[in-house]
């Protein structure tokens, strides 16, 4: 059927050592490079391209030259948000009403009022749109002058509001 398994041989990694030879010569042990077995011996002050450890190289007496710097793109206006288009529309549409326009204080629940008068024109705009446009009209300093004066608050068509 299947035969036992045999165990496998380790792998090794060694490199294969060289005989040595007996060197009856002493002159060849004062020589850069020394072999014995499996290693190699070099001794830094028998190299004569190698700086020495301590000493300073001096410096080069050319300069590198440095590149220019990429010329950078100019950069783009930010495009206003979709939502400060609508709004922007929206007052530019409103400002037809002399109340609108004038800053005269408005009825409460002017939102009705605004809803309507987008229908009609056929303009788009969500409620938060709608309420960003009454927040920055209504904190207007021009409108705040004419609330504090005590004016009566109108409705957009200018009839005084109840």
């Amino acid at each position: 059927m299947s035969e036992p398994e045999q165990p496998r041989k380790t792998l090794s990694l060694k490199r294969p050592t060289a005989p040595v030879e007996a060197d009856a010569n002493p002159s060849n042990s004062a020589s850069p490079v020394s072999r014995r077995p499996a290693k190699r011996i070099i001794r830094r002050e028998d190299l004569s391209g190698v700086q020495k450890a301590g000493t300073i190289k001096a410096p080069s007496p050319k300069p590198k030259a440095k590149k220019p710097p990429k010329p950078r793109r100019p950069t783009r206006p930010a495009k206003p948000a979709p939502s400060q288009l609508r709004l922007e529309n929206i007052n530019a549409s409103l400002n037809a009403y002399p109340v609108w326009l004038h800053f005269k204080p408005l009825a409460l629940g002017i939102e009705r009022q605004i809803f309507q008068h987008i229908a009609k024109h056929s303009l788009s705009a969500s409620k938060r749109v709608v309420q960003k446009l009454l927040f920055a009209h209504t904190r207007d300093a021009r409108y705040q002058q004419q609330l504090a004066q005590g004016i009566t608050r109108v409705n957009l068509d200018g009839s005084e509001a109840l």
